[in-house]
């Protein structure tokens, strides 16, 4: 079963090479074919001008050859993929290295507590857990309240009492 698979994908490679080959042809000779047609009419329009009608064929000859170089671009940058995704390229060693060294150097291998060095991952988490709900947990305290005939400040009363924190006009405190 797996050597039918093989032979047909074989055949498959050389019937999609052949379509390349008719559709694409060889960019290369496409280029050089197209740069040589408009240097043809580039000299006879310096030398005796062309008509209209070469005018608009020297138009399609440049986006034919633009087509070309945007796809022979294309390929390009497709080969070098596939080349640094088999391959690599020269820097991998360094930057997994580099990666590796980060690594190393953000682990925690040993925390500091109030009841001594906790080692391991586990005791770790259990000692990060165990200090973060101690801190954030609601402690009940004593709110103080108002006790007594407290109705409100006068308008009067309430400038007077909050006088000496505006600095001469200054409605803000002396903030912005």
């Amino acid at each position: 079963m797996g050597f039918v698979l093989k032979d047909r994908l074989k055949g498959l490679k050389v019937s999609i090479k052949g379509w390349s080959a008719e559709v694409y042809g060889k960019p290369d000779e496409k280029k050089k074919q197209l740069m040589e047609k408009i240097l043809e009419l580039d000299l006879r329009s310096g030398s005796t001008g062309i008509s209209v009608v070469e005018v608009g064929v020297r138009k399609r000859l440049f986006d034919d050859l633009w087509l070309i170089l945007k796809s022979i671009d294309a390929s390009i940058f497709q080969r070098s993929r596939v080349k640094w995704m088999k391959e690599g390229d020269a820097n991998t060693r360094y930057f997994h290295s580099c990666i590796n060294a980060r690594k190393r150097s953000n682990n925690l291998l040993a925390l500091r507590t109030p009841h001594g060095w906790v080692e391991g991952p586990a005791a770790i988490r259990e000692a990060t857990t165990v200090f973060f709900k101690n801190h954030f947990d609601n402690v009940g305290w004593h709110r103080p309240v108002l006790v007594g005939g407290f109705t409100g400040i006068a308008c009067g009363e309430q400038r007077a009492s909050c006088s000496h924190f505006y600095q001469s006009g200054d409605r803000n405190g002396g903030y912005g």
